[in-house]
């Protein structure tokens, strides 16, 4: 993880070309990401959320 650009939701979003709210539905689904303790914010990479959309669009 080190070396990689961390993004918030709203970045993640807008490089997917995706709305913001869309993005949290993808979340709900078991999208990874990456928090600091327990209540810190969500921190995304977005190599990691492109190869989970691949595997996980390939299950279905």
């Amino acid at each position: 993880m080190f070396g990689t650009e961390l993004l918030n939701a709203r970045q993640v979003a807008e490089k997917l070309g995706i709305s913001y709210t869309y993005f949290f539905k993808i979340r709900k689904g078991g999208c990874p990401y990456h928090q600091l303790g327990n209540q810190g914010r969500k921190y995304y990479v977005l190599k990691e959320i492109q190869d989970w959309l691949l595997v996980s669009s390939s299950q279905r």
